[in-house]
């Protein structure tokens, strides 16, 4: 049975319905994608919350912003976008291995969260898990160097 389990888990074809090639690379949204590889992917995850904690909304600066996991790695939760937020370094230190509905109670019993704001937070952890808070990636830059660019001319009027 655990065969058939890791079978079921490890094939792409279990989880969509429909037979996928093998040398098809998986969405850049989809789990298996892991967010904390790169920079980019990384600060992705920073702009998608708006330079605010995913829990308290309080300001971030780079020195006091970090990412965590939603679902903590210590109950499975995985490094893809769905389960990191940008957050705070008290409310990621007061989290720990708590879920994020713990942590919503715990800012609104120390009034650090409105009713308004706890509701908002909800429906953010809602979407969050229902994929629907993607966040947006920055295009590639340009791939030639400086020196090797056409230069662009001035338009006459």
């Amino acid at each position: 049975m655990p065969d058939e389990i890791l079978a079921a888990v490890s094939n792409p074809a279990h989880r969509t319905g429909q037979r996928v090639s093998p040398g098809f690379p998986p969405a850049i949204y989809s789990d298996e994608v892991d967010f904390l590889k790169t920079a980019a992917l990384r600060k992705s995850i920073y702009a998608r919350e708006r330079g605010r904690c995913f829990y308290c909304l309080r300001k971030l600066t780079p020195q006091t912003r970090c990412l965590d996991h939603v679902v903590p790695q210590s109950e499975f939760g995985g490094n893809s976008c769905r389960n990191l937020v940008a957050c705070c370094l008290k409310c990621n230190s007061q989290k720990g291995d708590s879920s994020a509905l713990d942590c919503f109670r715990r800012l609104y019993r120390e009034r650090r969260l409105s009713d308004a704001e706890l509701a908002e937070r909800l429906r953010a952890l809602d979407a969050l898990a229902a994929g629907k808070l993607r966040p947006r990636l920055a295009p590639a830059g340009n791939p030639l160097p400086r020196s090797c660019r056409p230069r662009l001319l001035p338009v006459a009027s």
